[in-house]
């Protein structure tokens, strides 16, 4: 579907080869521009149920905030960020409540949690907040940037210089989060902000892709695949001839390039809107 600001934006969620349920959830609103993938964890359904209510309370807040004419901003939070910041930042924070209170109200649901990536774009700009260890990336010009930064335990000891990249790769703690939406009343939440050009691609997906397919490979199909749709089947289908061990969520968004811009435009002066 493409977005208002001409983002054609596609996602899909596959359970894998391995897990009968499926604790991700993902969301799009084309008007926005929103963009939002989610990682449950917990016993029982719980899992669901978290990833579920972080999308749900995203999308919906940022409808009530964004929708229609208005742009309301909230007067908490960094004011060091921008516009699109600080209202990111809020509706995570309102998830985690949301998140956290049903957890302590329902001794089935207690402990659960969820990662998050949420991401507002148009074709300029995009303003990405994340906790947990999903990830957003950028494709740009043959290269492939990861935006995020992994909260978990091996990702923080590899920033430490105590393991390598690829012993954190096999290591038996990669499921554990140092960050995640609902396990805290009170949480952090990372928030940068980053320029688009014609041509990118923008990917969000959980670590049932990351675990189960390089940078080089998600590179490489990026590279030979421009169309979201093409994209996001490609990327589920290598994560389960990889093995399919996780639940896998894969949302892409691309900028029109500079041609399709430009005709857009002749044909707006031409027939108005």
């Amino acid at each position: 579907m493409k977005t208002r600001h001409s983002l054609e934006i596609t996602g899909s969620t596959d359970p894998g080869c391995v897990r009968s349920n499926n604790e991700d959830s993902f969301t799009i609103d084309s008007d926005l521009g929103l963009l939002v993938v989610a990682d449950g964890m917990g016993g029982h359904n719980s899992g669901e149920v978290a990833s579920d209510l972080a999308i749900t309370v995203i999308r919906d807040f940022a409808r009530k905030m964004l929708g229609g004419e208005k742009n309301l901003v909230p007067e908490e939070g960094d004011s060091q960020l921008s516009v699109r910041g600080r209202q990111l930042e809020y509706f995570l924070k309102t998830a985690n409540t949301m998140i956290y209170e049903k957890g302590r109200a329902f001794p089935k649901d207690a402990g659960m949690g969820t990662t998050v990536v949420a991401v507002l774009a148009d074709a300029r700009s995009m303003t990405v907040a994340h906790m947990g260890d999903s990830r957003a990336y950028l494709f740009r010009r043959g290269s492939l940037s990861q935006l995020t930064e992994d909260h978990s335990l091996v990702a923080d000891q590899v920033r430490k210089g105590l393991i390598t990249a690829e012993e954190a790769s096999k290591s038996n703690l990669q499921n554990i989060l140092t960050r995640a939406l609902g396990a805290e009343p009170e949480v952090k939440v990372d928030v940068a902000e980053h320029p688009l050009l014609p041509g990118d691609i923008v990917l969000i997906a959980t670590d049932g892709l990351s675990k189960m397919v390089s940078d080089r490979e998600i590179a490489g199909l990026l590279g030979r695949e421009g169309e979201p749709q093409k994209i996001v089947e490609g990327l589920i289908a290598m994560a389960r001839s990889a093995g399919g061990t996780d639940n896998v969520t894969v949302v892409a968004a691309r900028v029109p390039a500079k041609e399709e811009l430009s005709l857009k435009g002749l044909v707006s002066r031409i027939f108005g809107g």
